[in-house]
C-alpha cells in the first residue's frame, strides 16, 4: 500500500493549486486504467502464456484492493487476448486492445510478435511491456517497447558459461529461425566461442515447420560427425526453440548419438510443461539432462514471490517462472504510471520510464537499460531430472556476476 500512498502524496504536494485540482479530479472523475495483454494461451509457448494470465489476474486483484484501501477513484480492468504465438494474430488483437482503450499492453511473449507490433505502439502511444522477448535486434532506444526480460546477449553469456563449466568444448546448435531464437543462437555461439569453445554449423528450421524428421536427421549426422572426428571432444547440443521441442525430442530419442550427449536450451524451453506431458519424451529429456536458463528470482523478495507463486500453482497446476512473475510487476508499474500521469497521454511514456526505473517488484528491481531492456543478468538453470519415476524441472545451478555456482 505504501507504493501508491507515496506516489499520491508526491502528486498532491507539488503546489497548493495543483493539489486542489488533483483532489477535485480524484473525487469527481473516477478513472479506469485498461491494461491489455497479448499472451500465448494455445500452441507453442502456452506454458508461459497460461502462467502470465494467472499472474495478471492476481495483479489486477491486488492493485484494485490497494486502490480501494486508499480510497482512490481508479480501477484496473484487464483485457487478455490469445495470440497463439502468431505475429499476425498479435497484430490483429493489438488493434482490438487499442479500440478497447488499452494504453498499456503486457506481452507479447516472442520477439517475432514484438517486432511485428512495435511500429503500431509507437504510432498510437501505447506502452508495450514484453515479459519474454529477448532479441537484441529489438534493443532500440526511444521506442515504446519495454522488456522485463534481459536480452539474448546476457542469456547467451550465461548459458555459454554453464556449458564451459560443464566441460563442453564442442557445440552443435539447432534453432528456430524467428527473431528471438536467432538472437539466442547468435549470442550463445559468440559467447561460447569467446570462452574457447567450438561452435559447429548446426541445423536451423523455419517457424512454419511441422515435420522435423529431416531436421533431426541432419542434427544426428552433425553430432555423429563431431564425435567421430574427435572422440575426446565433449560434444553438446544447444536447442533454441519453443514447444516444438516436443517433436524434436520425440524423434531424437531414437538416436544413439543424440541420446549420448548433453542438451542445453534457450529460455523458450525452460520449465516447459509440454515436455513433461508425455512420459516417454520427459524420460528422454532427463536422459540427456536438458538444461535451460531462466531469469533468477531475487532472494530478498522471496517473501513476496513465493506466496504469489503458490497461488498461481494452485490455479494452473505448475509453478510460474520469473518471466511470468514479471507480468505481475509490469501491471503494477503500469498502474502506478497511470495514476502519476492521471492517464494523460502526453505524460504516459515519461511516467512509465520513471516508475519502471525505480520500482522493486516480486522479481526484484525492474530497472532497464538505455534500450528499454532489463539490466539484470542473473539466471537460474533448470534441468529435467527423474526422481522416483517422475520427471520434473529442478534448479541445478545459478549464474551471477559472470560466474556459475551450484
Amino acid at each position: 500500500m505504501k507504493r501508491l500512498a507515496t506516489l499520491l502524496c508526491a502528486i498532491l504536494i507539488a503546489t497548493p493549486l495543483a493539489a486542489a485540482n488533483v483532489r477535485q479530479r480524484l473525487v469527481a472523475s473516477p478513472s479506469t486504467i485498461t491494461i491489455g495483454a497479448l499472451f500465448t494461451l494455445n500452441g507453442d509457448g502456452s506454458t508461459l502464456g497460461l502462467a502470465s494470465r494467472a499472474a495478471l489476474d492476481l495483479a489486477k486483484r491486488d492493485i484494485n484492493l490497494e486502490f480501494d484501501a486508499l480510497q482512490l477513484p481508479y480501477r484496473v480492468e484487464t483485457v487478455i487476448k490469445d495470440t497463439v504465438h502468431s505475429p499476425e494474430t498479435a497484430g490483429a488483437e493489438l488493434v482490438q486492445l487499442d479500440n478497447r482503450g488499452a494504453t498499456y499492453v503486457i506481452g507479447p511473449q516472442s520477439s517475432a510478435e514484438a517486432a511485428f507490433l512495435v511500429d503500431y505502439v509507437n504510432a498510437h502511444n501505447i506502452i508495450l511491456i514484453s515479459q519474454g522477448s529477448t532479441a537484441s535486434s529489438l534493443a532500440i532506444a526511444g521506442d515504446n517497447l519495454f522488456r522485463l526480460a534481459p536480452n539474448d546477449k546476457l542469456e547467451g553469456a550465461a548459458i555459454a558459461a554453464l556449458m564451459r563449466a560443464d566441460g563442453v568444448d564442442t557445440l552443435v546448435p539447432i534453432w528456430r529461425t524467428d527473431a528471438g531464437n536467432i538472437g539466442l543462437h547468435n549470442s550463445t555461439a559468440k559467447s561460447f566461442t569467446a570462452l574457447g569453445g567450438t561452435v559447429l554449423a548446426g541445423v536451423s528450421y523455419d517457424a512454419t515447420t511441422t515435420d522435423y524428421t529431416s531436421v533431426v536427421n541432419s542434427l544426428n549426422s552433425s553430432v555423429r560427425n563431431a564425435r567421430t572426428a574427435n572422440p575426446n571432444a565433449h560434444v553438446a547440443v544447444y536447442l533454441a526453440a519453443f514447444d516444438e521441442a516436443v517433436s524434436i525430442l520425440d524423434l531424437a530419442r531414437t538416436s544413439t548419438d543424440l541420446g549420448a550427449v548433453h542438451w542445453y536450451g534457450g529460455d523458450g524451453v525452460t520449465q516447459s510443461q509440454a515436455l513433461l506431458a508425455n512420459a516417454t519424451i520427459a524420460r528422454f529429456g532427463s536422459t540427456i539432462s536438458l538444461t535451460a536458463p531462466n531469469v533468477g528470482l531475487d532472494e530478498t523478495t522471496r517473501d513476496r514471490w513465493e506466496p504469489l507463486s503458490a497461488e498461481i500453482r494452485a490455479s494452473i497446476g505448475f509453478d510460474p517462472d520469473a518471466y511470468a512473475l514479471s507480468v505481475y510487476d509490469a501491471a503494477w508499474v503500469a498502474a502506478l504510471s497511470a495514476v502519476e500521469s492521471r492517464n494523460m497521454p502526453q505524460l504516459r511514456r515519461a511516467s512509465f520510464v520513471r516508475n519502471v526505473q525505480r520500482y522493486w517488484g516480486v522479481t526484484g528491481p525492474t530497472a532497464l537499460d538505455d534500450a528499454g531492456d532489463r539490466k539484470i543478468g542473473n539466471f537460474d538453470f533448470w534441468t529435467m531430472k527423474e526422481t522416483n519415476g517422475t520427471v520434473d524441472w529442478l534448479r541445478t545451478a545459478q549464474y551471477a556476476g559472470g560466474h556459475v555456482s551450484r
